[in-house]
């Protein structure tokens, strides 16, 4: 497949997509910019079935990118993650960073979590402009005894610093059968099961926390005191990882950033506004709430202290609003084979998926689905098909990618 941009004809071409002149400035009343010192490219329709048209746009001269707006559009992940990559090169980040930020953020969006995707690239640059992180990725060793290390972000954007975080806490965990990474003084990590789901395909049993600054009330309580403090825990099959990934916020914070985009609703009892009622107007979000009542409390309390204290960071509260910086972030790899053997454990994880798999499906239920099994279907739909950006998002990716080639 040819990298590309996709576009839905069903919505936006009816009649087909006719092209006259590739500098024809309307294709059926959808309107086509190309920011170029030479406008001049090729548009060629590689494929056209019910489902999309791919088209391959290709700039002559300068490889500047192509905006198209109004147009629901999808474009190839590679061709994303070079351009995402590249603008974080331009924003002062080293080459090898600038790719785990990329491989990171596009991840998430192949993953179908676009609320950690490439909607988050102009709010990492704002917080480098406005001084609350660094372009960079460095990860100092503070303490280490072995199964645990205390580090220090430096001020640093969370991504390449949880990563390279990660990739020590599997190290320890060949060693000694655990590695546990506190790191304070670092900002947003990103998708957590990005970490987990590394653990788990090197044959270990991953767990990773953070907290962030308040967005979400303790039960019973108006006012934010909490992060969505997410948690993940990953655990190795024989095949893919089964993957926990979750807020203990009713709903992530981008989630409503996205919905917002897109003109949508939020989903009833997610999140109250200034005066302490429900609303479902994502613009008028004051503070979310804790996902299963007084239960998702405890649990996010449990993360506050792993994260923000057990971590080496700091709580919530003291986190300044718009940072994108997280309070803690605590990373964990277990090798099971150290309290079972190692088939034994997988051959009753593997009874225990066909088990669930086997479950009659609920009335109004197709199938009963194991944790990471959605995302692993939109991933393959997603690397076959696209990944699918908001006009807004692409505007903006676009502008930094144009900005990174000036």
């Amino acid at each position: 497949m040819v990298p590309g941009l996709y576009l839905d004809p069903r919505d936006h071409f009816p009649g087909g997509l006719k092209v006259s002149s590739p500098r024809s400035k309307n294709i059926n009343k959808e309107t086509l910019y190309a920011r170029s010192t030479v406008v001049w490219f090729f548009l060629k329709i590689i494929a056209l079935s019910k489902e999309t048209i791919l088209i391959d746009l290709t700039i002559i001269f300068k490889n500047t990118p192509i905006i198209i707006t109004g147009i629901p559009l999808r474009i190839d992940h590679e061709t994303l993650r070079n351009m995402v990559r590249e603008i974080f090169v331009k924003a002062g980040f080293r080459s090898e960073d600038a790719s785990i930020i990329a491989d990171h953020l596009v991840a998430a969006n192949l993953r179908g979590v676009d609320s950690h995707g490439v909607v988050r690239v102009r709010y990492y640059l704002d917080t480098i402009e406005k001084g609350f992180i660094k372009p960079c990725g460095d990860l100092s060793i503070l303490r280490d005894s072995g199964v645990f290390i205390k580090a220090d972000g430096n001020s640093c954007l969370g991504i390449p610093v949880a990563y390279k975080a990660t990739m020590l806490v599997i190290e320890r965990a060949r060693e000694y059968g655990v590695g546990v990474l506190g790191c304070g003084n670092l900002g947003h990590v990103g998708m957590l099961a990005y970490y987990t789901s590394m653990i788990a395909r090197e044959g270990f049993i991953g767990f990773a926390a953070t907290n962030a600054n308040p967005m979400v009330v303790p039960w019973g309580g108006a006012k934010p005191v909490f992060g969505t403090n997410p948690f993940s825990i990953s655990f190795p099959t024989r095949s893919e990882p089964i993957v926990i990934d979750m807020a203990t916020s009713a709903i992530a914070h981008f989630k409503a950033i996205v919905a917002s985009r897109k003109g949508e609703i939020l989903p009833e009892g997610v999140a109250i506004d200034e005066k302490g009622e429900i609303t479902r107007d994502p613009n008028s979000l004051y503070a979310l709430l804790p996902f299963g009542g007084y239960k998702g409390y405890a649990i996010s309390l449990a993360v506050e202290i792993l994260a923000g204290i057990l971590g080496g960071g700091i709580l919530s509260v003291e986190v300044p609003a718009g940072s994108m910086r997280q309070g803690g972030f605590i990373v964990a790899a277990l090798d099971p084979s150290r309290l079972i053997d190692r088939e034994e454990y997988l051959s009753k994880i593997e009874m225990l998926i066909k088990t669930i798999k086997n479950t009659q499906p609920a009335k109004g239920y197709s199938e009963v689905l194991i944790p990471g099994e959605p995302e692993e279907r939109k991933y393959r739909e997603r690397v076959r098909e696209g990944i699918e950006l908001d006009e807004e998002t692409w505007r903006e990716i676009s502008q930094f990618y144009a900005r990174a080639h000036t």
